[in-house]
């Protein structure tokens, strides 16, 4: 067993009670059953007892990159989640935060209408007020006005499957956009629902820029993504003021060509990258042999 990193010994193991129908995580953060299909059995009695440090596994970086960035954030912990589903890594920096005693600002994306309820409700679950942080429902791109994107998966596919069961929803693909035939499948969570001759079903949200977010604060801690292969034009885009405002990226990656990319741009404009492990790949890291399905990269910027 892989010694862990020394960043987790920084902070306090939750210890206490989880109620029932919730699970909890390392720092204490309550999720409902409700969010993750199947990923742990109901408890239908209250839990009581310590967290474990976080798994070895694909999302440790992200453990790492989030702690580190609260442990070097000043008077304030300021963290922007892009692609945020239900929240839970801001939701994470918050509580990191209150054990530093510092107050914290937040920032979530996310376009799917169903999951941006459930982060409401996350927030507030978890005592945070969502009217004091800037939750936006729609998709992340540099495109401006509205966008397709892709809610649900051709009928009778694999991958038709509950919000709950499936977090890679994705801006929905130029070839279906542009392709006349599309025809009208319903209506979901209030939007109608257009169905592409891929079989792939979208709803139009707002277009939400990382430019117009980093327009509304000065230094950013953490900026975190899981974009479904928007992280490269987004991280382009915005390279000048990235450099000028944001301390630390955390990116999911989905593509070899979007991670070669940001390789070349994040160190030509001088950031230094803490972690970079390749999408579906199987590789051997300072905590082990581990499975990534998407890939990480974790760049900090030595300006800040």
């Amino acid at each position: 067993m892989a010694d862990h990193h020394p960043i987790i010994a920084r902070f306090t193991p939750f210890i206490g009670t989880i109620p029932p129908y919730f699970f909890s995580d390392f720092l204490g953060s309550l999720i409902s059953h409700e969010f993750i299909a199947g990923f742990v059995a109901p408890t239908l009695k209250p839990q009581v007892g310590t967290q474990p440090p976080p798994s070895f596994d694909e999302e440790y970086f992200e453990w790492i990159d989030l702690l580190e960035a609260v442990d070097e954030a000043k008077d304030s912990f300021t963290m922007v989640e892009l692609g945020a589903g239900f929240g839970r890594w801001v939701v994470r920096g918050a509580l990191a935060a209150r054990q530093r005693g510092i107050p914290v600002r937040l920032a979530a994306v996310e376009a799917e209408p169903t999951v941006y309820q459930w982060m409401i409700k996350h927030f507030v679950i978890n005592g945070l007020n969502p009217e004091d942080h800037l939750l936006l429902k729609g998709a992340v791109t540099e495109i401006p006005g509205e966008v397709r994107f892709n809610i649900g998966a051709p009928h009778g596919s694999p991958w038709e499957k509950d919000p709950n069961a499936w977090y890679g929803q994705h801006l929905t693909k130029d070839y279906d956009v542009a392709n006349t035939t599309s025809v009208a499948d319903g209506m979901y969570a209030g939007h109608p629902v257009t169905r592409h001759p891929s079989g792939w079903r979208s709803i139009g949200v707002p277009a939400v820029s990382l430019a117009s977010i980093l327009a509304k604060y000065g230094r950013i801690d953490l900026i975190d993504m899981d974009i479904e292969g928007e992280e490269l034009p987004t991280v382009t885009a915005n390279l000048p003021a990235l450099n000028r405002q944001v301390k630390r990226l955390h990116i999911g990656t989905h593509g070899v060509e979007i991670e070669a990319g940001l390789r070349q741009a994040l160190a030509a404009n001088g950031w230094k990258c803490g972690a970079d492990y390749s999408v579906f790949s199987k590789t051997e890291t300072p905590f082990g042999e581990i499975s990534f399905e998407n890939g990480v990269q974790s760049w900090v910027n030595p300006r800040l």
